[in-house]
Order: structure tokens, then C-alpha cells, then sequence
């Protein structure tokens, strides 16, 4: 069966601490039918020289923006398979890329993605952290958002969905009543599904939203890591994200199903203290000093979120 070539887009800005072992994951693939798309967006670091190193196609992206950065891959690419990897994640296994395209053998599958984040001993606290619970964000977790494993839920999602039990991955139909934020770091589909919906502006977890009735999804046995930096730069991350939101700049078309109902649920399992006995459920199953930063992280986001939103509303009153 021929196999089918997939392009890696890859934005850039700035990113020389990560870059290189990212890239070097990606070309050291056993998988060769595929090319790296580069979508550099005026980096002023060494980012453009790492590069220049391996064999990538670099494409200038004048916006910056990520999301901007997407688009221009996807219109450049010659792949029939698009692969979403950051410039800090980083690939362990050669043959990681032939598995993940494994799954495209069944028609019907039109996306594939990791079914969990990895880290090593060696990678930071904040790191270790993320991969143990599923995404960056501890609030979205108890809004059953995150979209890989999480060892004190014991499952890759809060949402239901459908799975069916293959060879090497999970075979899943998604409800559109509630779509985790699926769509980055290590994310496959076939191209030809955008001609079905609309992409731009290109929003990952609505493109994803957009595709949950399209067709099938698989979760693949493998994982991904995705490096993050120091507890500040974790909590600044926060902050740009809610400001993003509410100056408009991000826009989602989809809120993941969040109803007032839910949020009451939520705000019931802070008060109750329930991230404290996540922390230990988490530890018990994989024991990880990083899981103490569990209850601070999900307090302090939970404030850094109603600051932002209280002041916004007074803002506009």
C-alpha cells in the first residue's frame, strides 16, 4: 500500500532553546514519505540558523501569529496527510510519524492525535506536571477539556465519546455536545477534510469542533512531549490566554459545552478541596514530586481567571 505523504507544519518564533531537538525528533523519523513545513515569523534569535541545519522549507510568516502561521503551512502544503507540531514539542520515538499514520489506513478515520503527553526525569517541574495531567491548564481538566490522558481521571477526556479498540490505537467518534480541545501538539488529518468546513481564521479546537461529525478520530498508543517553561512563565501563559479572550483577539466559535450548571460543579469541587485529593490519586497511580504543584496551580489559575473576568465586566458596566 503506498504511503501517504504527510506535511509537518511547524511555527516558529523565537524558539532557539527548543528548536533543535524538536527538529532533530522529526528528521530522525523512520517514516521518510513527508516534509517540514517552517513558518517563521521574523524570529530575532538563532531560530532561523537552527533551521537552516535540517531539511526544512522555511516560509516567512509576516503576522507572527501563530493560528496565521497555519494557514500559510496549509496552503503550501503538498501533503495529503497535515501534521500540527510546536517548536517546543519533542518527538522520543523514530518511529513515531509511521504510527501515527497508521490509522488513515480505515477511511472513515479522518484525524489522529497522541493519547498522552511524555516527559522525561530530566525535564522541568512544569513539564512533568502538564504530561500528568492531560493539558496546560488545570481548570479545564475539572471542565473535562484536557485531550490526554490524566492520571487521576483515568481517562483522555472529561466528555463522552465513542471508542472502538484497534491494533495500536483507540478508534473514537466524538459528541458534539462536547469536543475537548483537541488539534496541536502532534495532530494529524487528512487535508481533504477542510474543503468541508470553513478554516480561516484557523482556531484549532473549533476546526476540530468543526470535524467531530465529519468522521472518525484516533488516539494513537503514543505520546508526545510538550516542553513548557518555569512556574512563572506558566502562570503569565494564563494570563495571556484570558486576556486574549476577552479583548476579542481570540474569538472561539466553540466553548467546549460549558454551561453555568457545569461551572457550579466546578466551582463546588474547589471549595471542597477536591484538587487536594486529586493530588494524592495522581501520586498513588504515578508517583511524580510534580503533582504537589497540582492544588496551587489549579487555585491560583481559578484566581488569575475571575480576576480577569470580574475587572472586565466592571470595566464595561
Amino acid at each position: 500500500m503506498k504511503k501517504p505523504f504527510v506535511t509537518v507544519i511547524l511555527p516558529t518564533y523565537n524558539n532557539q532553546s527548543t528548536l533543535n531537538e524538536c527538529l532533530k525528533g522529526l528528521c530522525d523519523q523512520d517514516y521518510k514519505n513527508y516534509e517540514i513545513l517552517l513558518i517563521d515569523g521574523n524570529s530575532t534569535d538563532r531560530t532561523l540558523d537552527i533551521a537552516k541545519k535540517y531539511k526544512v522549507k522555511i516560509i516567512n510568516n509576516p503576522h507572527r501569529v501563530e493560528e496565521r502561521a497555519r494557514i500559510l503551512g496549509i496552503k503550501n502544503s503538498k501533503g495529503e496527510l497535515l501534521c500540527f507540531i510546536d517548536a517546543d514539542n519533542i518527538i522520543l520515538e523514530k518511529d513515531w510519524l509511521k504510527k501515527m499514520v497508521v490509522p488513515f489506513e480505515d477511511k472513515e478515520i479522518i484525524c489522529s492525535d497522541t493519547y498522552y503527553f511524555s516527559s522525561r526525569k530530566q525535564d522541568n517541574l512544569i513539564t512533568r506536571y502538564c504530561s500528568l495531567i492531560g493539558g496546560d491548564d488545570p481548570l479545564a481538566v475539572y471542565f473535562g477539556l484536557h485531550d490526554r490522558y490524566n492520571y487521576f481521571k483515568k481517562d483522555w477526556t472529561g466528555f463522552k465519546y465513542y471508542k472502538e479498540k484497534k491494533k495500536g490505537y483507540l478508534k473514537i467518534k466524538l459528541d458534539k455536545k462536547g469536543v475537548p480541545a483537541m488539534g496541536s501538539n502532534g495532530f494529524l488529518f487528512r487535508k481533504e477534510t477542510l474543503t468541508k468546513i470553513k478554516y480561516e481564521p484557523f482556531i484549532h479546537t473549533d476546526i476540530v469542533y468543526k470535524l467531530a461529525d465529519k468522521g472518525y478520530f484516533a488516539k494513537v498508543n503514543l505520546g508526545i512531549i510538550h516542553l513548557q517553561g518555569d512556574s512563572k512563565d506558566f502562570f503569565n501563559k494564563k494570563i495571556r490566554r484570558i486576556k486574549r479572550r476577552i479583548s476579542g483577539e481570540i474569538n472561539l466559535e466553540h466553548n467546549y459545552g460549558v454551561s453555568k450548571k457545569k461551572m457550579l460543579h466546578v466551582l463546588i469541587y474547589l471549595l471542597t478541596g477536591v484538587p487536594f485529593y486529586d493530588t494524592i490519586k495522581g501520586y498513588v497511580k504515578k508517583p511524580d514530586s510534580a503533582w504537589f504543584f497540582h492544588p496551587i496551580a489549579t487555585y491560583l489559575v481559578f484566581f488569575i481567571y475571575s480576576f480577569y473576568i470580574i475587572k472586565n465586566k466592571l470595566k464595561n458596566e
